[in-house]
C-alpha cells in the first residue's frame, strides 16, 4: 500500500498538475540603485583595480562544486606581496558567474567569504543532499503539503539548502560582505534565455532583489527541468519602466551583431507585463553551461571594454579569466551495440550534444572576445595583457586520473574519496596552467618593480 501511495505521489510531483508556484521576490515602486552590486568595490577597498579577474564556474551537480572548490583554494592559497603586505590572489577576484552545481560555490563564497575553506565541505559537498531529498519526497507528511499548499520536490530542495547550506542568507547579505560580484544564472523557460539574479535584471520586474533568498536562486540555477519544479518570478508593473544602464537607443536592434540583438530583445520581453506577468526558471546549464555569457554579454551591450572601464572607472593592465569547466567525457556503450537506445538515454544525448554544441561556440566567442577587449583597453603608454585560463578534465595528463573523473556521476551525492579527488584535480589543473604560471611570473614581476621603486 505504500509503495503504491509512495508511486502516486511522486506522479503527481513529476506532472506538477495540483500546485502552484510559490512566489516570493518582492514588488518596488522605483527601480533601486544597482551600485549595490557592484564588479569594482572589492573587500573593505582592498581590491586592485590593475586587473579586471573573472572566474565562471559550469554546472554538474557535486562534481562542479568541488573541483570548482579546489580552483578557489588554489588562489587562497596563492599568496603574494604588495608593499610589504601579503595578500591571496583570490583576495583580487572581480567577478563570479556561475550556473548549476558550481553556483553553490559560488554562493557559499559570496556569502561567507574565506569561511569556505572552514565548513564548506562538511556543509555541502560531503553530505549525501540527494539521499536528503528523496527522504522529503517520501516524507509522508510533504504529500500533504504538496496537496494543499503547493509545496514540491524544488520547494523541498529550496527549504534544505536555506536552512543547512545557506542559513538564510540573502543578496543582500551579500552586498554587505563587499566581495567579488556573484552573478548565478539561470534559464528562462518561457523565451529560453539566459536569467541572472542580479538587481539590473530585477529592476525590470520592478522587485528586489536584495531581500531575494540565496538558496532560492541557486535552487532555480540547478533545478534540472523535470527532475525540478521551475522556480518562479512575478513580473511586477509597480514601478516607472527602466531601462539598463547600458541601454541606448543607438543601438537597438544591433544590426551588426544579431547576437546582441537576440539579448536585447529578451531585455524587452520584461517590459511586457501583461503577456509576461510571471517567469518560469529552470537549470541555467541549458542556455550556457560555463556561466561565461554573463561576462560577454555585459561587455558587448556596453559597447566594448572601453565603454565598460569607463563605466566602472576602471583602467585595468590585465584581464585575467578563468574558465572552470566540470563537464565530462564519460565513456559511451551505445556505439559498440545494435540494441535499441532507451528513452533515457537518447534523452540524455541530445541534451549532452546541445549543451556541448553550444559551449564550443561560447567558448570560442570568449576567447575572441577578450583579446579583442585587450586591443581596445591598450594604448602605447598603457598596455593591457590578456590571461584565459580554461580548467577541465581532458587536460589532465594522466590517463587513468582523466578517466575516473569523467566517469564520476552528475548527482548531489558523490563519496568522500571522489570529492577529494576532484578538490585536487581544480588545485592541481590551475597550478600546472601555463597560463596561470605565466600569470603569476607577471604579478611578480610588477610587485618586484614596485617594491625597488618604494625602496628609493
Amino acid at each position: 500500500m505504500f509503495r503504491h501511495l509512495a508511486i502516486l505521489f511522486l506522479s503527481l510531483v513529476m506532472v506538477g498538475c495540483a500546485t502552484t508556484s510559490r512566489i516570493t521576490n518582492e514588488p518596488v515602486s522605483e527601480p533601486l540603485p544597482t551600485n549595490r552590486q557592484q564588479i569594482t568595490t572589492g573587500i573593505k577597498g582592498q581590491r586592485s583595480d590593475r586587473a579586471f579577474f573573472f572566474i565562471s564556474l559550469s554546472g554538474g551537480g557535486t562534481r562542479a562544486a568541488a573541483f570548482s572548490y579546489g580552483v578557489l583554494q588554489e588562489l587562497h592559497n596563492t599568496r603574494y606581496l604588495d608593499n610589504g603586505q601579503e595578500k591571496h590572489l583570490l583576495d583580487e577576484v572581480d567577478y563570479i558567474s556561475s550556473v548549476s552545481g558550481g553556483s553553490f560555490t559560488a554562493a557559499y563564497y559570496g556569502l561567507y567569504g574565506d569561511r569556505i575553506f572552514e565548513d564548506y565541505e562538511s556543509v555541502f559537498l560531503r553530505q549525501n543532499v540527494q539521499k536528503t531529498l528523496i527522504g522529503s519526497v517520501l516524507n509522508p507528511f510533504n504529500w500533504l503539503r504538496v496537496l494543499f499548499t503547493g509545496f514540491n520536490r524544488t520547494e523541498m530542495a529550496i527549504d534544505y539548502y536555506d536552512r543547512n547550506i545557506f542559513r538564510g542568507g540573502s543578496f543582500n547579505d551579500i552586498f554587505a560582505r563587499d566581495g567579488p560580484f556573484i552573478e548565478i544564472n539561470a534559464t528562462d523557460l518561457g523565451i529560453g534565455a539566459r536569467f541572472s539574479f542580479t538587481q539590473e535584471r530585477f529592476n525590470m520586474l520592478c522587485s528586489d532583489v536584495g531581500t531575494f533568498k540565496v538558496a532560492r536562486a541557486v535552487a532555480a540555477s540547478s533545478a534540472v527541468p523535470v527532475a525540478f519544479a521551475p522556480v518562479a518570478l512575478r513580473n511586477y508593473d509597480t514601478c516607472p519602466e527602466q531601462n539598463p544602464d547600458w541601454y541606448s537607443p543607438g543601438h537597438d536592434d544591433f544590426k551588426d551583431n544579431p547576437r546582441m540583438g537576440a539579448v536585447l530583445a529578451d531585455y524587452r520581453s520584461y517590459q511586457d507585463k501583461q503577456d509576461r506577468p510571471f517567469l518560469h526558471l529552470v537549470d541555467g546549464g541549458i542556455t550556457d553551461n560555463l556561466g561565461i555569457r554573463a561576462l560577454y554579454d555585459r561587455v558587448e551591450l556596453m559597447g566594448g571594454a572601453r565603454n565598460t572601464a569607463r563605466a566602472l572607472h576602471n583602467e585595468p593592465r590585465y584581464i585575467i579569466i578563468i574558465v572552470v569547466n566540470a563537464a565530462t567525457q564519460p565513456e559511451n556503450p551505445m556505439d559498440s551495440s545494435d540494441k535499441t537506445p532507451s528513452s533515457v538515454q537518447v534523452m540524455d544525448s541530445v541534451t549532452s550534444a546541445q549543451i556541448e554544441r553550444y559551449t564550443v561556440e561560447s567558448l570560442t566567442l570568449l576567447e575572441e572576445g577578450y583579446k579583442k577587449w585587450a586591443a581596445q583597453l591598450s594604448t602605447p603608454g598603457h598596455p593591457v595583457k590578456p590571461f584565459f585560463i580554461k580548467l577541465d578534465f581532458e587536460s589532465i595528463a594522466d590517463k587513468k586520473q582523466r578517466n575516473l573523473l569523467n566517469n564520476m556521476a552528475t548527482s548531489f551525492s558523490l563519496p568522500d574519496n571522489e570529492v577529494d579527488q576532484l578538490i585536487e584535480a581544480g588545485r592541481s589543473l590551475l597550478r600546472q596552467s601555463p597560463a596561470y604560471q605565466s600569470l603569476l611570473q607577471q604579478i611578480r614581476e610588477v610587485k618586484r618593480a614596485q617594491n625597488v621603486k618604494s625602496q628609493r
